[in-house]
């Protein structure tokens, strides 16, 4: 493995990275946002190979570093990592299982693993987590169809007798926490939940070696269910981003002309339910596609806009002031006279000249908004009515 810097995502499986004096294109096999890890200079771990009439990119992109540890991206390559520490009995909770068969077909879906215990089958998946804050792990990180529909027939294979387990591996040593990204993908955490009494369900953090191979200790976390509960409501607010690629003038209410520059706007709109429905409706850029006295922004400026982008926070808190005021220290510049409507009423907007998900500032917001303030509640010992499992250090620690 070599370190390139990171440069640009053209596509979903493509990064472009900077591999001394050389830019290289890079296979990446992970198809998440990676929002969180791919920012401007982070650190690749990267593997040349050779190109050939099938394959145009230079190098696969195995890992990425965060402050400073690496966290694997080959998500092609963790089924093979799980097998080895199956073998190995270094897995808490499977130390007594057997690998019969890999890539074992059920139904409308293959699983990853076909294992025995005590001359038993069961059926195990594993999902690759690469998104977490200081010490809370969230899955996924974009929105799986796939996942969800994995979900609901191990679930139904448990009920007919074949136990299920989805294994999360995740990549970060300083996780103590693990909860479904309810923010990011609504059905799948809502899916989550309806199935715990069927499916089990256990993340494992990794701890990451330079060479990439996994550390000595691989820790269980735990799963705050009482918090899931009362988390996972189809409300909250979201972060509407739009890119207006030259200046505009627009007129955002009353008769009053406003020259807006080149750049990118961002507001937090709230949301007292639906907050599903509402973010599919963000995305129109339609002139007269909603009802102008109702919409979040004013037509005009959506029609103007060549990108849109809806980022939900989804909460039982009122956060729309102090997302206001975060943002507020972030930005290039306010717009005067230029608000957004909401439930809660109006917010201001914001602009910044280059994209918001390439600044380290407004992806820390991002997790801090999303995750992070997360801790507060299991600090305070909600997590979970039941309490912590028998010694675990992690939630000991926090309390």
């Amino acid at each position: 493995m070599e370190e390139a810097r990171f440069i640009e995502r053209p596509n979903r499986f493509t990064v472009r990275c900077a591999l001394g004096s050389e830019i290289l294109d890079a296979y990446l096999p992970n198809p998440g946002r990676l929002w969180e890890l791919l920012l401007p200079d982070s650190v690749l771990y990267v593997v040349r190979r050779d190109v050939g009439q099938d394959r145009k990119l230079r190098g696969v992109v195995v890992a990425v570093e965060r402050e400073g540890r690496p966290v694997m991206l080959h998500t092609l390559a963790c089924n093979d990592i799980v097998a080895d520490l199956l073998r190995q009995k270094r897995l808490p909770g499977f130390e007594g299982m057997n690998i019969l068969q890999r890539e074992i077909a059920r139904g409308r879906s293959r699983f990853d693993f076909l294992l025995e215990q005590n001359g038993a089958p069961r059926l195990l998946e594993v999902k690759s987590c690469t998104l977490f804050g200081r010490c809370i792990a969230m899955f996924p990180d974009a929105v799986t169809l796939r996942g969800r529909r994995h979900l609901l027939e191990l679930a139904e294979l448990s009920r007919q007798g074949t136990p299920a387990h989805v294994l999360f591996l995740v990549h970060w040593p300083h996780a103590d926490f693990f909860l479904p990204d309810y923010h990011t993908d609504f059905d799948f955490a809502s899916t989550f939940l309806a199935v715990r009494d069927a499916v089990r369900f256990s993340a494992l953090a990794v701890d990451w070696q330079p060479d990439m191979t996994p550390g000595a200790e691989i820790r269980e976390l735990y799963i705050p269910w009482e918090l899931l509960e009362r988390e996972v409501q189809d409300s909250g607010c979201y972060l509407l981003v739009l890119h207006l690629p030259r200046n505009e003038n627009v007129i955002p209410g009353g008769s009053t002309l406003l020259s807006l520059r080149k750049g990118y706007y961002v507001t937090v709109v709230s949301i007292r339910s639906g907050l599903t429905r509402h973010l599919q409706k963000s995305s129109r850029r339609r002139p007269g596609s909603e009802n102008s006295r109702k919409s979040t922004v004013p037509d005009n400026l959506k029609a103007a806009a060549d990108k849109i982008l809806a980022i939900p926070i989804r909460t039982t808190e009122p956060l729309e002031a102090e997302l206001n005021d975060a943002l507020s220290r972030i930005a290039d510049w306010s717009v005067p006279g230029f608000e957004a409507r909401g439930d809660a009423g109006l917010s201001p907007v914001f602009g910044m000249a280059g994209p918001p998900l390439q600044r380290r500032a407004f992806v820390e917001l991002l997790l801090d908004f999303r995750i992070n303030r997360l801790e507060k509640f299991l600090a305070r010992g909600a997590g979970s009515s039941a309490g912590p499992p028998v010694g675990n250090p992690s939630l000991e620690k926090i309390q």
